[in-house]
């Protein structure tokens, strides 16, 4: 019995965190998100499965670590495309643009970050998990910080709009559309319009340029 716990703690100590969560997003990169559990990530790591329990003893937790590096790089992303903008069609333009760029280039990643997570139910919050959310509200907080003050920035385009509001509205329209996509994709079943196409009607859309949005 002693040597065995000594062989588990041997085994936790060859794997990290990191190492767990980097073998994940390439699972779900390789594989798609239906081949991430935890029997599978100890076989692909070389290791038992309790010790990634160890680590991570729910899902929840992996998928906060999972999840978070990827919400900080997605806000830096659209942090960076709209720093220069100078008017609030050119900010959401540029969010646009950029989030359904970083969000195309890896449709693995984006399906671990946004589609995953509504059919595992064992990353469901229970009572006395909220703070596992509370870095991942932060930093898309903080996406939607920039967007806000820009759209507040150019009253001439805000009007009696709420900034706020119509900042997380341009976020969730851009993901609507990559998610789409990506259905498109998984089915092989090519959209009729060009990708830039419709990134370019969402975008009149959004910023009041498309006809029937100005009538």
């Amino acid at each position: 019995m002693v040597s065995c716990q000594g062989g588990d703690v041997a085994t936790r100590r060859r794997v990290t965190r990191e190492m767990i969560v980097a073998e994940a997003r390439r699972l779900v990169a390789e594989h798609g998100t239906s081949a991430l559990t935890f029997q599978a990530l100890a076989s692909s790591l070389g290791v038992s499965k309790q010790a990634i329990l160890y680590w991570y003893p729910s899902k929840r937790a992996l998928a906060k670590d999972f999840c978070l590096p990827i919400l900080k790089e997605e806000r830096d992303v659209v942090v960076a495309a709209i720093a220069e903008a100078s008017s609030a069609t050119e900010a959401i333009t540029a969010f646009v643009r950029a989030l359904v760029r970083y969000h195309l280039s890896d449709l693995g990643r984006f399906r671990m970050l946004y589609l995953w997570l509504q059919f595992e139910p064992g990353v469901a919050l229970r009572p006395g998990d909220e703070h596992l959310l509370d870095p991942i509200h932060e930093t898309t907080g903080s996406s939607y910080d920039v967007l806000e003050a820009k759209i507040t920035a150019d009253p001439s385009f805000l009007g009696d709009g709420d900034a706020r509001k119509l900042a997380v509205a341009v976020d969730m329209a851009a993901l609507g559309l990559v998610t789409m996509m990506a259905m498109a994709e998984a089915m092989n079943d090519p959209w009729r319009h060009s990708t830039d196409s419709m990134v370019d009607a969402l975008v009149d859309l959004l910023t009041g340029k498309h006809g029937s949005v100005r009538s």
